[in-house]
């Protein structure tokens, strides 16, 4: 089920983005997952990128965002998508996406595999969303508890039980 909704999600990418060479962001760690099954789904040249920030701790976001790791390539100019695992509070990627246009892209999308109530905050926009879920905690298919369960291979609800 998920893997058909990636390929979904990919067609629907690679045809918005046909002709324009963009750059792949995918936030770490959570992200890895989903990065790594939506660039295969998308049949045009892509460029790939990685950025860190960390604001969890458990299952709580802590409030504070901080950047762990940098994107490597030069942006200014260029498509810029950000692939991510899950939009919560929007915190994290409220920050990621100023910290991203402050290297001025000549575009900026958000593609996130789920898209938690409450995640409004954020403040952007959204294109492309694999699903919408409630407040409920998940883990599995890159996400975690404590750094635990990101390896499951379905998403999950997670129940300290």
């Amino acid at each position: 089920m998920i893997l058909s909704r990636v390929k979904e999600l990919g067609l629907q990418i690679a045809n918005d983005y046909q002709g324009k060479n963009p750059v792949f962001v995918c936030i770490l760690r959570g992200g890895v997952y989903f990065f790594s099954d939506l660039t295969k789904a998308v049949p045009i040249p892509i460029e790939l990128d990685f950025i860190q920030a960390k604001s969890y701790i458990g299952t709580e976001s802590s409030g504070n965002v901080e950047l762990i790791k940098d994107l490597d390539s030069e942006i200014a100019g260029r498509d810029v998508l950000i692939v991510e695992d899950i939009i919560d509070t929007g915190r994290t990627l409220k920050f990621l996406i100023a910290h991203i246009l402050s290297k001025k892209p000549k575009s900026l999308e958000i593609a996130s595999l789920l898209f938690k109530e409450g995640g409004e905050a954020v403040g952007y926009p959204i294109k492309y969303v694999g699903w919408n879920i409630g407040k409920e905690f998940v883990i599995g298919y890159g996400l975690d508890y404590d750094g635990k369960f990101r390896n499951l291979p379905g998403v999950f609800l997670y129940s300290e039980e």
